[in-house]
């Protein structure tokens, strides 16, 4: 499929430039998508246990949701750092909205951080699998966090959280399914947007919310 010269000059400043002339030319349903939506960015979170505990946060919530509950632990902990979240009392979290199952998997984040049994100057260098399997050592950290740690703290490049509903949501509505795809499906679908999943999983959240 060729890109016409209107695409070429909309997205020619875009970051992802090249990314998304080569997921346009593999999917014409992208590339409507990328031309709805052209000024899509990547979703960003911060590196380290800021990062992991916002995404903590955000697990089976709507992102209005846990954005606010989000911005009151951030006044609660202002110095967003593991000895300082240790510091606060349940009392002074469950306030901002934090359940009590997040506390503890915040908790556990924080101590194991402070132990060195996580170590993100180590685990940043690890390849995707190897620090998905890292992450989801930590009790409250499964598939979906440390894919969108990996997607939204470190900016990889070929990230797919196949269990995000609201991804799941998108392609059902993008390619017309009659249902909602399961996990297994969802990577059958995205395959064939490797090595940029990432940037595909951006930009359906962007047509989605």
């Amino acid at each position: 499929m060729r890109l016409t010269e209107y695409h070429l000059n909309l997205f020619k400043n875009h970051p992802y430039k090249t990314e998304i002339f080569f997921l346009s030319k593999k999917d014409p349903d992208l590339k409507f998508l990328f031309t709805k939506h052209s000024d899509f960015r990547s979703c960003k979170r911060k590196k380290g246990f800021e990062g992991l505990a916002q995404l903590i946060t955000e697990q089976q919530l709507s992102v209005a949701s846990a954005k606010a509950i989000f911005s009151r632990l951030k006044k609660t902990v202002p110095i967003f750092k593991p000895e300082e979240f240790l510091q606060k009392n349940d009392l002074q979290l469950q306030a901002t909205g934090l359940s009590r199952p997040k506390i503890k998997y915040c908790r556990i984040l924080a101590e194991s951080i402070i132990s060195q049994d996580l170590s993100f100057r180590v685990a940043h260098k690890m390849n995707d699998e190897e620090l998905k399997k890292e992450l989801c050592k930590i009790k409250g950290i499964g598939a979906w966090t440390a894919e969108c740690y990996m997607l939204a703290s470190l900016q990889r490049r070929n990230i797919w959280p196949a269990k995000d509903v609201g991804l799941q949501a998108a392609i059902q509505k993008v390619k017309c399914l009659k249902s909602r795809p399961n996990e297994e499906e969802m990577l059958i679908l995205a395959a064939e947007w490797e090595p940029y999943r990432s940037i595909v999983a951006n930009l359906l959240w962007a047509f989605y919310d």
